[in-house]
C-alpha cells in the first residue's frame, strides 16, 4: 500500500511537472522593430566604408557582416545585397511625430551621386492619436565585386512610410 501510495505522488508530481512545462509560454520570435534591432547598414555606414576601387569583400564582411543575398552577375563577378526593414510600433511613431525629425523617401545613390525621392527634415508638436500607426522603413546596399573581389560598385536606396 505505501509503494503504491509513493507512486502515485511520484506520477502526481511527474504529470504536475509536464502540465506546468506545457503551459509555459515559448518566447515570441523577436521582429525587428526599431528599438530591438540596430545595424551597421546606413547610408552614412556605406559612404564611409564602401570605397570603389578600394575596399575588399573582408572589409565590408566586417562592418556589415554576411549579406542576406549571394549572387553573380553576366561577367561571373559576385554581388552582395544586404536588406534591411525595421517597424516602429505606435509608441514609437508619436515620439517621432512630437520631436525634430529627419527622412528619406525612396531615395537612392548611383555611386557617390543622389538618384530620386527625397528628403525632408521639420518637426511637429501635434497631439494627434498615434493608435494603431507604425511606421516602416527598408534599406537594401547592393555591392558588385569585381575579379579580384574589390568592390567595383554599388547602390544603396532606403525607403520609409
Amino acid at each position: 500500500m505505501i509503494k503504491k501510495r509513493s507512486a502515485y505522488k511520484v506520477l502526481l508530481i511527474v504529470c504536475m511537472g509536464f502540465i506546468t512545462v506545457g503551459c509555459v509560454r515559448a518566447k515570441s520570435p523577436e521582429l525587428p522593430y526599431s528599438n530591438q534591432q540596430k545595424s551597421n547598414l546606413t547610408a552614412g555606414m556605406v559612404k564611409k566604408y564602401v570605397k570603389v576601387s578600394e575596399a575588399t569583400q573582408t572589409d565590408i564582411l566586417t562592418v556589415f557582416g554576411a549579406p542576406n543575398i549571394i549572387t553573380r552577375d553576366k561577367e561571373n563577378n559576385e554581388v552582395w545585397t544586404y536588406d534591411r526593414q525595421s517597424i516602429a510600433s505606435a509608441s514609437e511613431v508619436a515620439e517621432w511625430n512630437t520631436s525634430g525629425r529627419v527622412g528619406v523617401l525612396a531615395g537612392g545613390l548611383v555611386g557617390n551621386t543622389a538618384v530620386g525621392g527625397g528628403a525632408s527634415i521639420g518637426g511637429s508638436s501635434g497631439k494627434g492619436s498615434t493608435a494603431g500607426q507604425v511606421s516602416s522603413a527598408t534599406f537594401t546596399l547592393i555591392i558588385k565585386y569585381d575579379e579580384n573581389d574589390v568592390v567595383q560598385d554599388y547602390r544603396m536606396m532606403a525607403t520609409q512610410f
